[in-house]
C-alpha cells in the first residue's frame, strides 16, 4: 500500500477554504430554490415532497456546532421551521429549539408564495399560520417578605462598614492608608447607595417620636458634615 503524499500547508487551507465555500454555496442555492419556489415550477405539491424527491438522503447533513447558525441563516432568508427541517434533514423539534428565544425580522415565505409576520407564539406552516402548543408558565418565585429582607440586608451593611471601620484602628493601617485609596470609588458608591435609600425612606413623614426624629437628624448632619471637610480638604490640595 503506498502512502498518501500530504499536502502542503498552503494547499490544505486551499481545500478547507473551498469546502466551506463549496458547504455555503449550498445553502444560498437552497434559499434560492425556496423563495422563487423552484419546487412548484417542477410539479411538487409541497417544498417537503421536493426535497425528499430530488435530494433524499444525500442532503447534506449539518454538523451540530454549525447547525443553529445556518438554521438561524436560513430562517431570516424566509424559510419556516418546516422548510427548514426539510431541507437539513433536522428534525422540525429541533429547528424550533434552535430558533427559540431568536427574535428575525425576516417574515416567512409560505407554499403559496405570499409572505407572513411570525411572533414568538406562531409559525407557518404551507401558508397557514398555526398556534404552537401554549407551554405554561414557570412557576413565579416566591419572595422573601420585604421588611424580613430589608432588616437582614441592613444587618449586612453594617457588618461590613463596622468591619471597615476597625480595620483602620489596626496598627498597619498607617502604612498602607495609600493602598486603600483605590477602593474609594466603592465606598463612594456606597455612600451613594446608602443616601438613596435613606432618601426612598421618606423619613420626615415617618411615624417616630421627637427625640428619635431629633437624634436622626443630628445623626444625618454630624454624617454629612465629616464628608464636606474630606471633600473640601481634597479641594484645596488640588
Amino acid at each position: 500500500m503506498n502512502d498518501i503524499a500530504l499536502p502542503t500547508h498552503d494547499e490544505a487551507r486551499a481545500l478547507t477554504d473551498r469546502i466551506k465555500i463549496a458547504a455555503e454555496g449550498t445553502w444560498q442555492l437552497i434559499r434560492e430554490a425556496y423563495i422563487s419556489r423552484t419546487w412548484a415550477v417542477l410539479g411538487y405539491d409541497t417544498w417537503d415532497a421536493y426535497c425528499t424527491a430530488e435530494f433524499g438522503e444525500t442532503r447534506l447533513r449539518l454538523p451540530r456546532e454549525e447547525r443553529q447558525e445556518v438554521v438561524a441563516s436560513l430562517r431570516d432568508s424566509g424559510l419556516s421551521a418546516r422548510a427548514i427541517s426539510a431541507a437539513t434533514g433536522v428534525s422540525e423539534p429541533t429547528v424550533r429549539r434552535d430558533l427559540a428565544g431568536a427574535s428575525f425580522d425576516a417574515p416567512v415565505i409560505g407554499r403559496d408564495g405570499k409572505t407572513y409576520t411570525v411572533t414568538r407564539e406562531t409559525e407557518v406552516v404551507d401558508a397557514e399560520i398555526v398556534d404552537e402548543p401554549v407551554r405554561p408558565e414557570p412557576p413565579k418565585v416566591k419572595r422573601r417578605p420585604l421588611p424580613e429582607a430589608f432588616t437582614d440586608a441592613g444587618r449586612d451593611l453594617t457588618r461590613a462598614a463596622e468591619r471597615l471601620a476597625r480595620l483602620t484602628e489596626d496598627d498597619r493601617f498607617a502604612k498602607n492608608r495609600e493602598n486603600t485609596h483605590h477602593q474609594v470609588p466603592e465606598l463612594l458608591g456606597a455612600l451613594e447607595h446608602t443616601a438613596r435609600l435613606v432618601t426612598a425612606m421618606n423619613l420626615p413623614a415617618a411615624e417616630a417620636s421627637e427625640e428619635a426624629r431629633r437624634w436622626w437628624a443630628t445623626s444625618l448632619h454630624k454624617i454629612s458634615d465629616a464628608l464636606a471637610d474630606v471633600a473640601n480638604s481634597i479641594e484645596k490640595e488640588q
